[in-house]
């Protein structure tokens, strides 16, 4: 199954790496350093899963993708000594957590499918609506 896979995180180096071992793996792959640049290439290419880092998610971006019609997986990334700003970040949303340094390609390719899963069981965080509350 190839995916669409859009990296939004501006540490070069991961995203070198996780372009590298998901193009091997058929699947193609778009990356971009800012929060604005992401959101709008995931309004106009849709893609199946998005690969944020915890840096982007200030500005809305995590819940910008959630409102998205055809909401793609998210997989959350971060830094283990930043686990502070990643956990903040997680509570505002995302399909799975992966924490750098991701020391073999398996690791990011577990979280993606693990993403992928979650988010067809649905959303972690489901509002109240008038109807449910």
């Amino acid at each position: 199954m190839s995916m669409r896979v859009l990296i939004a995180d501006p540490d070069w180096r991961f995203a070198n790496q996780a372009t590298s071992y998901m193009e091997a793996h058929a699947h193609l792959v778009v990356h971009h350093t800012s929060d604005s640049e992401a959101i709008a290439a995931a309004r106009s290419w849709s893609p199946d899963v998005v690969i944020v880092s915890e840096e982007l998610t200030e500005n809305g971006l995590l819940e910008d993708l959630d409102a998205m019609i055809d909401r793609p997986a998210i997989l959350l990334i971060g830094w283990m000594d930043r686990c502070n700003k990643v956990w903040k970040a997680w509570q505002k949303g995302g399909d799975e957590l992966l924490m750098k340094p991701v020391f073999r390609a398996e690791e990011l390719h577990a979280a993606v499918m693990a993403a992928m899963r979650n988010s067809t069981a649905g959303h972690r965080y489901r509002r109240a609506t008038a109807a449910s509350a």
